[in-house]
């Protein structure tokens, strides 16, 4: 008769995707990872002529970490033939036990000053706000919108703006597209009465109502996957963080909902025609374009219903 052997579960092991590319097309590289692996890190490349960086995602390591590599591998072939006289992209993969996994997470990210008046830090860090500093706690690795990407922190910029540069802040706020709720939160901890953050992305939704709970930031927000076509009344101010297409599509529904003198931020953009694209748009609708800022190739446009 054999012996018996007992059966230990197989150690964990993740899957770590490194790309170096040039640094004019590593942000949209950098939001498909992000998309693939639920977290991303950016890292500048000391590199003769063109500057360069390296784009790092983890996937849990099995058969969909294949099937996800894949669809990496395809993007980038994509990207490569849209974008002929970039330098080619370099893959390379690593597979690396849990515990080094989580000693890279906790080793690169440490509390992050966002704006003069956000601090955005992860569970395991402890932080001490300065006065004045209101702080999120939250997580690499969830959803999209940790805050390090430029399309957060620059709706973050505006945020604080609108809160703590006018006499009237506002009191009633819409974030559509809320990914982990970072914009809302924000909101909510300037001092926002009434906060809905809507998603159609059930997962991030999921996401949005562990990290606001997380924060202690019930019942000032309310997170959900209503349509906004199905929200009947009107905010102070509408946030949209998505893409150039949706807000074209969204247009007339992102107006709609604002408030007689609301504001309207939107990120997620791209500089040059997109950004000429929805400034266009939204002042054919009656909105007054009041500024737009840029970082990189990215930029962020704030109008006012007058």
């Amino acid at each position: 008769m054999p012996a018996k052997t007992s059966a230990h579960p197989p150690a964990k092991s993740w899957l770590k995707i490194t790309i170096t590319a040039s640094g004019t097309i590593s942000d949209p590289i950098a939001d498909f990872i992000c998309e693939q692996t639920g977290g991303v890190e950016q890292i500048p490349v000391s590199a003769p002529g063109a500057a360069q960086e390296q784009i790092v995602g983890y996937l849990e390591h099995g058969p969909l970490a294949q099937e996800k590599l894949g669809k990496i591998t395809e993007y980038l072939a994509e990207l490569a033939d849209l974008t002929p006289g970039e330098k080619k992209t370099r893959v390379e993969t690593e597979i690396i036990p849990d515990e080094d996994w989580n000693k890279a997470w906790k080793e690169r990210f440490k509390p992050l000053p966002i704006t003069a008046h956000l601090v955005i830090k992860p569970t395991w860090e402890a932080y001490q706000p300065g006065p004045g500093e209101k702080v999120i706690e939250m997580d690499p690795g969830m959803a999209f919108g940790t805050g390090h990407h430029a399309s957060t922190k620059l709706a973050l910029e505006f945020i604080e703006t609108l809160f703590h540069g006018t006499g009237t802040p506002p009191k009633t706020v819409l974030d559509v597209g809320t990914g982990t709720g970072i914009l809302a939160m924000a909101t909510a901890l300037f001092g926002a009465q009434e906060v809905l953050a809507i998603d159609n992305d059930p997962e991030a939704v999921v996401v949005a109502e562990e990290n606001i709970l997380r924060n202690g930031l019930l019942p000032t927000i309310k997170a959900n996957g209503i349509a906004l076509k199905e929200i009947p009344h009107q905010f102070d101010l509408v946030i949209a963080n998505i893409i150039h297409d949706t807000l074209i599509e969204l247009a007339g529904s992102l107006a709609a909902h604002l408030a007689p003198n609301g504001k309207l931020i939107m990120a997620g953009i791209l500089t040059g025609a997109q950004t000429d694209s929805i400034r266009a748009a939204y002042t054919v609708l009656g909105l007054k374009h009041q500024e737009t800022r840029y970082e990189g190739e990215w930029s962020a446009l704030l109008f006012a219903r007058t």
